[in-house]
């Protein structure tokens, strides 16, 4: 019998995998992910770590799997100085192919959550206290920093995601990413609490020539559960799928494992009547377009 949630996964790339070793807990670790990865059919996965760089870890998983696709990355919070070039460009040429702005060390993060650190299920270990992180100056401008780290992006071919920046960040950071000739820019989990974005922001920044990142946490994740697959259904009905990326943005030791849950989401969104085509889009193509991977 034909399974088209299970023909969606062969060949996807998760655009935002969390794994261990992290300083949250965990579900699986990077070769856990990379086995149960293959068993689906998938070719890769972004490793997302919100206080380290995972270009070694993914050299490690290739070579434990040649068959997947591990896809590193940096997240620009205070475990690695926050917004650092010098960092950002090594974690580059060490091979990662995103760079995310600041997730739970933002200051944005902060604000919304009322809170300095990551709201559900936290960190295991105290951590130090420190300024949130923005990309902005006390002008409200984008601080030279934020510019040179745009300007590495360019220069290296990889992609910008905006993590947890508050709306305004993500205009102005997009903005000076056009004016750079970025074309690799991610607005990271729309559908997601702090970052949820109305449909006519989303048309906007669409336009504008951002890549908007949908992920599936916030349907199959008994912790994230927030999102009615009706309401990203309709989103994705209008917007279409040439523009989006679908990602996981699981990890959670509470949910299920990355593959699973992004096969539960698209179920559902095929249920709901999103054609097969346009998460075809979103789960194969798009990603392999952001990420400069061969198509």
């Amino acid at each position: 019998m034909r399974q088209p949630d299970r023909e969606l996964l062969r060949g996807a790339i998760d655009t935002h995998a969390h794994t261990s070793p992290a300083l949250f807990p965990r579900l699986l670790d990077d070769a856990d992910l990379a086995r149960v990865a293959l068993e689906y059919g998938m070719r890769g996965f972004v490793l997302k770590d919100h206080d380290m760089s995972t270009t070694g870890r993914a050299y490690y998983v290739k070579k434990m799997y040649p068959g997947v696709e591990p896809v590193s990355a940096i997240v620009l919070n205070r475990s690695v100085g926050g917004l650092d070039p010098h960092v950002a460009q090594a974690a580059v040429q060490y091979g990662a192919r995103v760079v995310w702005m600041p997730s739970n060390h933002s200051k944005y993060h902060e604000e919304y959550f009322h809170m300095p650190d990551y709201p559900q299920l936290g960190r295991m270990k105290k951590q130090l206290p420190g300024p949130g992180v923005t990309v902005f100056d006390e002008q409200g401008k984008l601080k030279p920093e934020a510019l040179t780290i745009l300007d590495i992006c360019k220069e290296e071919d990889v992609a910008v995601a905006t993590g947890h920046l508050a709306l305004d960040e993500i205009r102005a950071l997009l903005d000076a990413a056009v004016e750079r000739g970025i074309e690799r820019f991610i607005v990271t989990h729309a559908n997601w609490s702090l970052s949820k974005l109305d449909v006519s922001v989303q048309h906007e920044l669409i336009r504008k020539g951002a890549w908007l990142e949908y992920v599936a946490c916030t349907i199959a994740s008994p912790i994230f559960h927030e999102q009615q697959p009706v309401e990203l259904a309709s989103w994705i009905d209008e917007l279409g799928g040439e523009r989006l990326l679908f990602g996981s943005d699981l990890g959670q030791y509470a949910g299920p494992p990355h593959p699973e849950g992004l096969r539960m989401t698209l179920a559902t969104l095929l249920a709901e009547g999103v054609k097969y085509d346009e998460l075809e889009k979103m789960t194969k193509r798009n990603p392999a377009l952001v990420l400069g991977l061969e198509p």
